[in-house]
């Protein structure tokens, strides 16, 4: 039984990157958990991780004990919780949204298997893989559009300044910097929601809440249904942001997060 127990800490501790979130999934201490992976090391002969200062990465020796051990365990995990306490069953698949450094952190400590991100990570435990990139629609209501169209982008600053808008962030980082790049002028909208999810901008901006810079999957549907019209064509000078799917380096031979990393490169995020 003890080996077992070793075993399960050492998969825990392989999937989050660190011997205290594995200590956490495994629910023990993080003196247990260093203890049983030292029982492991020496019944082995060989070090199964390198310690970091952001955690441990697995040595080639390690790397290839999790090839020999994840698949039986994780078929054999549901029992062997209902035969002793001394851990709890992995949760049910969970998908979350929040900003990039919320769920890199999420990811880093073994509660998200995979992020999507607009930027590429600097922790040294999880990897990006480029997947595509988001282009961006200036688009508001029918009726809060311009009589007509607008001639130039300097007429479009111009229309903007004052008018009310919706926005995934307050911080406005992608809309400020479309303002100083295309439009050459610092942001001057009326900034009159903030809501951090894609969804719920869309359908603020098809109310006549007010205008939105949004990714093209995210407003695709209501210019279909005209609830929505772009306001003046600026995929080609809005700045572009990238697409990564983010995974622990620790998880790097998990076949299904290879399968939905390319699964993601497709529509919608492919540009």
């Amino acid at each position: 039984m003890a080996a077992s127990e070793w075993l399960r800490t050492f998969l825990a501790i392989y999937r989050t990157g660190s011997v205290s979130a594995g200590a956490e999934r495994r629910g023990l201490s993080q003196p247990a958990a260093s203890q049983q992976l030292a029982s492991l090391e020496r019944q082995i002969g060989r070090p199964l991780f390198t310690r970091t200062p952001r955690g441990v990465e697995p040595t080639r020796r390690g790397r290839e004990l999790h090839t020999q051990v994840a698949d039986s365990l994780d078929r054999l995990e549901q029992v062997l919780v209902g035969l002793d306490g001394g851990a709890a069953p992995d949760p049910d698949p969970v998908l979350r949204f929040g900003s990039d450094h919320d769920t890199l952190a999420l990811l880093e400590r073994g509660e998200l298997d995979l992020a999507v991100t607009s930027v590429t990570p600097t922790r040294r435990s999880v990897v990006a893989t480029p997947i595509g990139t988001k282009r961006f629609v200036l688009v508001s209501a029918p009726g809060s559009a311009p009589p007509s169209p607008l001639e130039s982008v300097g007429a479009l600053g111009a229309w903007l300044a004052g008018r009310a808008g919706v926005a995934y962030s307050a911080e406005l980082p992608l809309t400020r910097r479309f303002w100083l790049s295309t439009l050459g002028r610092p942001f001057a909208g009326d900034l009159r929601l903030v809501a951090p999810d894609l969804r719920a901008v869309a359908a603020a901006v098809e109310h006549g809440l007010g205008c939105s810079l949004l990714p093209d999957f995210a407003c695709a549907d209501g210019l279909a249904r005209g609830t929505m019209v772009e306001v003046h064509p600026v995929a080609r000078d809005a700045p572009s942001e990238p697409w990564f799917a983010c995974t622990r380096v620790a998880d790097g031979d998990r076949a299904p997060l290879h399968r939905l990393a390319d699964l993601l490169a497709g529509p919608p995020f492919r540009g």
